[in-house]
């Protein structure tokens, strides 16, 4: 085999990170042989004999198979640099190989990006580019047979884009071997002479095949203030005093400006030792748009208290942008 490098231009960040999968068959250069017998009586006795060994090696296959990772679309904003996609490479063969990451991008969608660099995960599954290993397309990794690559494609959105554009990006990967040899799109069966592992011939098992991602952009966003509305020091003057006893009453408003809907809005709270919900899980928490307070018991609504962490959570689902702020009022006492 042959090492490929990166895409023929530079592609955003790829992060690899290596992972073991199922087995792909006999490695590439082991020798099969074996022998037939056959056995006979002669009425002295039985007599055997044997035939001849045979013997030939096992090629290279090669295969690459190209996944998506994002469980969706990526959301995106206009302008934006080294926005990511995560894919893994798995090396489906039976022989160590290298993978140049080819990208193309569609012509009837809303928008072409600037393709950005390519890196290697270091592990933990974020894109960190001055820190990750910066992946050569002009010289790719060998991935060990049965092992893939985790991957991030980064680039950057150019300015001006409206709300939900979309740009697709196709992921494939073709093997350096058979780009060596000048097939950069081999067909099924096709074969690189002494180009596989071990002295074999590189035999290529399936026609490229590319995996579609899609960035979309999302001009809205999300934001959420907190302030204290009141404080009584239950003295019995009406004081505001901020002393142990006293309740102190809280108001958090959620804003969602921009076009579109932010969906799977959740709101949490961890509240600071020196302070619990009054009544804890028997106490109340007061959400917009409900005509009653939701109870802070876990898993009747849309609001929870859980005293192990002090930690208040609501959910307020999808919100428009534009819609009227939603807010969240909740009573805690000073410990």
């Amino acid at each position: 085999m042959r090492r490929l490098k990166i895409i023929g231009g530079v592609i955003g960040g790829l992060l690899f990170a290596m992972s073991q999968a199922q087995a792909a068959g006999t490695s590439a250069g082991a020798t099969i042989s074996n022998q037939a017998t056959v056995s006979y009586d002669a009425g002295a006795g039985t007599v055997t004999a044997s035939s001849g060994t045979v013997s030939f090696k096992v090629q290279e296959l090669v295969k690459a198979t190209v996944a998506k990772l994002d469980a969706g679309n990526i959301n995106i904003s206009s302008p934006q640099t080294n926005a990511a996609m995560k894919f893994r490479i798995q090396n489906d063969g039976n022989g160590s190989e290298g993978f140049k990451i080819v990208v193309t991008q569609d012509s009837g969608d809303d928008f072409d990006v600037t393709l950005g660099s390519i890196y290697i995960d270091d592990g933990d599954g974020i894109l960190d580019t001055a820190v990750d290993t910066l992946y050569d397309n002009a010289n790719p990794p060998a991935i060990a047979a049965d092992a893939s690559l985790v991957i991030w494609v980064t680039s950057n959105i150019p300015a001006g884009l409206s709300d939900s554009d979309a740009a697709n990006l196709n992921i494939s990967g073709v093997s350096q071997t058979f780009i060596a040899d000048g097939q950069s799109n081999p067909v099924a069966g096709a074969v690189v002479t002494g180009g596989g592992d071990n002295g074999t011939d590189a035999v290529n098992a399936v026609a490229i095949t590319s995996v579609t991602s899609t960035y979309v952009v999302s001009d809205i966003d999300v934001a959420i203030t907190k302030a204290i509305t009141a404080t009584r020091d239950n003295l019995g003057a009406g004081g505001n005093q901020a002393i142990p006893g006293a309740e102190v009453d809280y108001l958090l408003t959620v804003t969602v400006t921009g076009t579109g809907t932010a969906t799977g809005i959740v709101v949490t709270d961890p509240l600071p030792s020196e302070l619990l919900l009054k009544n804890g899980i028997s106490g109340s928490i007061s959400v917009s748009g409900y005509p009653n307070p939701l109870t802070a018991a876990s898993g009747d609504d849309d609001a929870s208290y859980d005293a192990n962490t002090n930690t208040i959570t609501v959910n307020l689902g999808n919100i428009s942008a534009g819609s009227t702020p939603k807010t969240i009022e909740f009573t805690t006492v000073i410990q």
